[in-house]
């Protein structure tokens, strides 16, 4: 059809404006009919974690800007979304036919399919009552209800997104993880299977961490609410198969307490060899049974076994200081060997994968630690991998965004670029977008505490490109949810809210009157509609 609009009579008879809008328009259905369409279907898009979509060939530096770019829609569903929106092109949905589909889960306990061009819900499945966020002391880090936290993950061979939902019934607290049809929305494969292990108590952990799906099995992360009660770090493991049957899992601190695997968010990263990494909290360390303030390399076989393991000499301090290691997850560092990680107090550890080097004085087993930022938290970064270099983009308390430099030895030192806006707390949502090493087309989107995306070029961040307050009363985000990184795939941006929507920015219709949006005021922006939110404190971040 674009190309019988094309004809060469009727070209002849449009203005130039109109001719721009209609190569857009062209450009656009080529590149998503060219078989470059790209699936997100994990936590951080990847299993290493890297933060980044590298095959995103619609979006550029040149067209995300205000008379270009904007809201295309906000979809309704029923809680706040703290779990990544993930993305599925070309499925055949039950009853509708082919469409590409953006799956959401709520803290009401609900898993969406979102037709990802128009906004209309495909289909709603409800996982079971969720738990009142006041039934627990630690209204500072969840505000209304506790239900789908983290992100699902989906399995396009098994046509399947696996959830894992958190339900009060009838005074019993319980955790069990779902697999859904990704054409219905019905359970598959025997679900729901409820979460249990010696010594695990629902109530007193909290399923932060996005589900990893690796090898044939679905992997579950566990820490705590708000270090309360008692506590451990563990890593559940169940079989993608039918009843979900389940592995031995590992347990962090088998002869003490603590050591949560929280993550911000960020799923557990795996290799290509078999190995699972994850990064524990706050707890207790011994090298042999216990593995607080580390990170941990598992083999994910039938038993996850520890196999290696890293723990900065300052773990007894960090955990005083309630300045946990690995904030930010583990990032595998895509074409090295090395792992990366942050922390509280403002450092960033860089590992060696196939060494992690357990426990020195002074650190020297580590390949480099950077103190990226003076001040309070790294808890979320995202990774533009450019081939024999990357950059490493994070943002620390009342600090601007920066990115560092990553060389085949380490970081280079000072940042290689930074914005001008600050952020108070950190607590962002990053994700970058490019066309593979192209500086042209990469962004660093960051889904900020100011209740704003905004849009940043990822080679000169003193290049903001565009944010939804420009022009609020069109591109207005809604409520910020912490941690939750935007969604970018073929062309859309999709970003989880805590005002119970899914909103979708991209390009703008073609005939959409591009002289009229710029000519409107910029309108004052109206006060945060969110649950109003203590400061946050010292200690107590969520495990």
């Amino acid at each position: 059809m674009a190309v019988q609009y094309a004809g060469c009579t009727w070209v002849r008879l449009v203005t130039w404006k109109k001719m721009r809008r209609l190569v857009l328009a062209v450009t656009i259905l080529a590149n998503l009919s060219s078989g470059q369409e790209v699936d997100v279907l994990t936590s951080h898009y990847d299993k290493e974690r890297t933060g980044a979509n590298l095959h995103e060939s619609i979006l550029n530096t040149s067209n995300v800007t205000p008379d270009r770019f904007g809201k295309l829609f906000a979809a309704d569903v029923d809680g706040q979304v703290y779990a990544q929106p993930l993305y599925v092109s070309s499925i055949d949905i039950s009853g509708v036919g082919v469409r590409d589909v953006v799956y959401a889960a709520t803290m009401h306990n609900s898993v969406y399919a979102i037709d990802a061009v128009t906004g209309s819900v495909l289909w709603q499945t409800s996982l079971g009552p969720s738990v009142p966020a006041s039934n627990y002391n630690c209204a500072r880090d969840v505000q209304d209800e506790i239900g789908i936290l983290s992100t699902p993950v989906i399995d396009r061979d098994r046509n399947a997104i696996f959830a894992v939902a958190a339900t009060i019934e009838n005074g019993n607290y319980k955790y069990r993880l779902h697999a859904l049809d990704l054409t219905s929305g019905q359970p598959i494969l025997a679900s729901p299977r409820e979460i249990t292990a010696p010594g695990f108590d629902p109530f007193s952990h909290w399923q932060r961490p996005g589900l990893l799906l690796y090898r044939g099995a679905v992997y579950v992360g566990f820490g705590s609410h708000c270090d309360a009660g008692t506590w451990h770090g563990w890593l559940m493991s169940y079989g993608a198969t039918e009843g979900l049957p389940q592995n031995p899992g590992f347990l962090v601190t088998r002869n003490g307490s603590g050591s949560s695997i929280w993550q911000s968010g960020r799923g557990p990263a795996a290799d290509d060899f078999g190995h699972i990494f994850v990064v524990t909290g706050n707890g207790d360390f011994d090298g042999v049974a216990n593995f607080g303030e580390s990170v941990i390399r598992l083999s994910a076989q039938n038993t996850l076994l520890v196999q290696d393991w890293f723990t900065p000499d300052s773990w007894s301090v960090l955990n005083e200081a309630d300045n946990d290691l690995g904030t930010s997850g583990v990032i595998l560092v895509p074409s090295t060997n090395f792992v990366l990680t942050g922390s509280k107090d403002g450092r960033l550890f860089l590992l060696n994968q196939s060494n992690l080097g357990h426990f020195s004085t002074g650190d020297v087993q580590a390949r480099q630690v950077f103190s990226a930022i003076h001040g309070f938290g790294i808890f979320t970064t995202a990774i533009w991998s450019r081939g024999k270099d990357s950059v490493v983009y994070l943002q620390g308390n009342k600090d601007v965004v920066k990115a560092f430099l990553l060389g085949p030895d380490g970081f280079a030192g000072l940042p290689l670029s930074q914005g001008s806006t600050t952020s108070t707390p950190p607590f962002q949502g990053m994700a970058i977008s490019a066309n593979g090493a192209d500086p042209n087309s990469a962004i660093l989107w960051v889904n900020s505490p100011d209740d704003a995306l905004h849009a940043y070029s990822a080679a000169d961040l003193t290049f903001e490109l565009w944010n939804s307050d420009m022009l609020y009363d069109r591109d207005g985000l809604g409520s910020f949810v912490r941690f939750a990184p935007p969604t970018v795939a073929n062309g859309r941006v999709f970003v989880p809210t805590a005002s119970a929507q899914i909103v979708a920015y991209g390009l703008l219709p073609p005939s959409q009157p591009e002289r009229e949006i710029l000519k409107r005021p910029t309108p004052t922006r109206p006060p945060s509609r969110r649950s109003a939110s203590p400061p946050y404190p010292a200690a107590g971040q969520p495990r």
